[in-house]
C-alpha cells in the first residue's frame, strides 16, 4: 500500500479537520501519515486513528501568536527566519525520503512548498478559492478591512479593488526566506507571495456556483466543500433550550482576535436571543464573564449545532462558512483577514449573509444584522437554496477520488 503524507498546520482547527476528513476517505487505499509542529489540534488526528509525527522546530506560544497576527494582517514581518525555515525544510525532506510517499497533501504548512519539491514528491494543495492565483486573475479581491481608512474612501471602491488585486498578484511580502532557500536548493523559484500558494495539483474547496468562476487553469480543479464531521453529540443543555427566543450560534475560530471576540459576545448582553458559543477557553484565558444568555463551551460539533440555529455569527473561516451553508443557516460574518472577508462576500452576493467590517462593527450593527436575517424571508430562502447547491458537492469524496486515480 502506498503512503500519503498529510501536512496540516495543526494550530488551525479547520485546516486540521479538513485533512482528517480526506485521510479518512482514502485510508483503505493509502497508508496515511500526518506531521506537524504543534499539538494544539493534533489530538484530532490521533483520535481518528492516524499517526502524527512531531516535527522540529516545535512552535512556541510566541511563534503561534506571531503566525496568527500575520494571518489577521496585524504583522508584516516574515513568518520564519531563514534558519527556522531551513530546519523545517530539511526535516520534512528527510521525512519524505524515509517514507517515500506517493504525494504530500497540504494546506497552510507553507514550508512544504519547498520541501516536497526538494525531495521530488508530488505536492497536492487543498485550498479555498480566495487564496488562489485564479481568484486574483478574475479580479475578485476587494479592498480589505485592515486598510479601510475613512480618508481613502474618497477613492472609488472599484479603483481600490483593482489596486489590491494587482498588489496581491505581485507582492513579495513574507517571501524573503522562501526565495532564498528555493535558490539554495535549486528548485522552482519563489518570487512572489502567490508562488507559495500553488502545488503540482491544486484542489479548490469551493464550488463555481458560488465563486462565479467556472473554468480553472490546468492542474486546478474544484472539488467542493470539505469541513469537519467530528464525533460527539450536541449537549443536552442545547437541545433543551426553550424555543421562545431565537437561537444564535457564535463561532469566531481558532484565529480569533481577543478584543473582537469580547466585543461580539458582549453585544449579546440583554439581547432577546439564546447564544451558544464554543469560546470557553478564550474567556477563561482572559478571565472574562459571559452574558447570562450566552452558553459557553470548549468545543461543539459545528455540523450538528448549526442546523439548530436561526442565525450564525462567524469569523468567515471557510469551515465556518461552509458549515453554515450546508445547514441552510443565514449568517453575520466579521472577517479577521482578507481570505475570510472573501469567503463571507461569496455568500453576501448570494443574499443570505451580511458582512460587518472588523474595524467599524458595533453592538448595534451586530444586533441590527441578526434582526434583519431573522425577519427577511428572502435571505432565509436563499440560505436554503445555497444549502442545496453546497450539498450537491461532496468535496471529501471528490478529493479522495482524485488522489486514488492519480496516485494508486
Amino acid at each position: 500500500m502506498k503512503t500519503l503524507v498529510f501536512a496540516p498546520e495543526t494550530i488551525n482547527i479547520a485546516e486540521t479537520t479538513r485533512m482528517v476528513e480526506i485521510a479518512k476517505a482514502v485510508r483503505e487505499r493509502f497508508h496515511c501519515i500526518f506531521f506537524g509542529y504543534s499539538d494544539k489540534f493534533s489530538h484530532l488526528i490521533t483520535e481518528a486513528g492516524f499517526e502524527f509525527k512531531r516535527m522540529e522546530p516545535w512552535l512556541t506560544d510566541a511563534k503561534i501568536e506571531h503566525l496568527w497576527k500575520m494571518d489577521r494582517g496585524e504583522s508584516f514581518s516574515d513568518p520564519f527566519t531563514v534558519e527556522e525555515l531551513r530546519r523545517r525544510v530539511e526535516g520534512e525532506s528527510r521525512l519524505f525520503l524515509d517514507l517515500k510517499p506517493a504525494a504530500v497533501v497540504m494546506g497552510f504548512t507553507l514550508s512544504v512548498t519547498l520541501s516536497a519539491r526538494n525531495a521530488g514528491v508530488p505536492l497536492v494543495y487543498v485550498m479555498p478559492f480566495p487564496l488562489t492565483r485564479p481568484f486574483l486573475e478574475a479580479g475578485l479581491a476587494e479592498w480589505p478591512d485592515m486598510f479601510d481608512y475613512a480618508f481613502l474612501r474618497i477613492i472609488p471602491k472599484s479603483t481600490r479593488d483593482c489596486w489590491i488585486n494587482d498588489w496581491f498578484k505581485s507582492t513579495r511580502l513574507w517571501i524573503r526566506p522562501f526565495e532564498k532557500l528555493s535558490k539554495e536548493y535549486g528548485i522552482k523559484p519563489i518570487q512572489k507571495l502567490v508562488d507559495i500558494y500553488e502545488g503540482d495539483y491544486n484542489l479548490v474547496t469551493d464550488i463555481p456556483d458560488l465563486t462565479g468562476v467556472k473554468d480553472l487553469p490546468q492542474n486546478w480543479q474544484y472539488v467542493g466543500p470539505i469541513f469537519a464531521h467530528l464525533s460527539g453529540n450536541v449537549p443536552q443543555e442545547i437541545l433543551n433550550v426553550p424555543k421562545d427566543m431565537p437561537l444564535v450560534y457564535c463561532a469566531m475560530g481558532s484565529s480569533a482576535n481577543r478584543a473582537i471576540l469580547r466585543t461580539v459576545l458582549e453585544s449579546f448582553d440583554g439581547a432577546p436571543y439564546t447564544v451558544i458559543a464554543p469560546m470557553k477557553a478564550h474567556f477563561e484565558k482572559e478571565k472574562l464573564r459571559a452574558p447570562s444568555n450566552v452558553l459557553l463551551y470548549d468545543w461543539l460539533p459545528a455540523d450538528k449545532v448549526n442546523p439548530l440555529a436561526d442565525v450564525a455569527v462567524i469569523h468567515g473561516g471557510q469551515g465556518t462558512v461552509q458549515t453554515a451553508c450546508a445547514s441552510g443557516t443565514p449568517f453575520v460574518g466579521i472577517g479577521l483577514q482578507p481570505e475570510q472577508e472573501a469567503n463571507i462576500d461569496m455568500i453576501v452576493r448570494q443574499g443570505s449573509a451580511i458582512r460587518l467590517s472588523k474595524r467599524y462593527f458595533t453592538r448595534e450593527k451586530i444586533i441590527e444584522s441578526i434582526e434583519f436575517l431573522l425577519k427577511d424571508s428572502k435571505a432565509r430562502q436563499r440560505a436554503k437554496e445555497i444549502q442545496s447547491l453546497s450539498n450537491a458537492w461532496d468535496g471529501t469524496k471528490n478529493t479522495a477520488q482524485f488522489l486514488i486515480q492519480q496516485f494508486v
